[in-house]
């Protein structure tokens, strides 16, 4: 796909199919995050878990409890970023820069994404399961990128229409 087709094609998708995602499209993805720009890279840089265990996928899920349903949707792959805690705020952005590139890079690959929160906002909580997963101990998951085969197919789904505000100092 031409860069502006995958960006006008990147949206959130909330139902996937049980079709796994292939090692080489991962791989694909993850790629994409080394390509992130990082503010201050020595104070560390990200931590990529990549997790595509049915029964794991189906705990991560149920994290928030049954009233809020499977906050994974169903996905067949889940990435977390978790970055360093010893560099609050950089650490944020630098998992705002990895999640992006990663949809982009899974949007370009025909995979369904959604960018998650509330995954790794319940995970903080749970440091046998940080450990389970393997996330290092001075790191805190902070985002998730949740991927698969969604049940409409990848296809431009939107008309460019800028919608931020702009100064213009010439």
């Amino acid at each position: 796909m031409e860069f502006k087709e995958v960006m006008l094609s990147r949206k959130s998708c909330r139902e996937y199919t049980d079709r796994p995602v292939e090692t080489e499209k991962l791989e694909a993805v993850v790629t994409a995050a080394s390509m992130a720009p990082l503010g201050m890279p020595r104070m560390g840089k990200p931590h990529l878990t990549v997790i595509t265990n049915k029964e794991l996928l189906k705990e991560l899920g149920a994290l928030a409890g049954e009233e809020r349903g499977d906050i994974i949707y169903g996905a067949p792959a889940l990435i977390i970023v978790s970055c360093p805690v010893s560099a609050p705020g950089l650490a944020e952005m630098n998992a705002a820069c990895v999640v992006e590139l990663m949809a982009l890079a899974a949007t370009d690959q025909g995979l369904g994404n959604i960018y998650l929160y509330g995954v790794t906002a319940m995970l903080q909580k749970k440091e046998d399961l940080k450990q389970k997963l393997g996330i290092p101990a001075e790191y805190i998951p902070l985002s998730a990128l949740a991927l698969g085969y969604g049940t409409e197919p990848v296809s431009v789904c939107k008309a460019f229409e800028k919608t931020l505000d702009e100064n213009i100092i010439a």
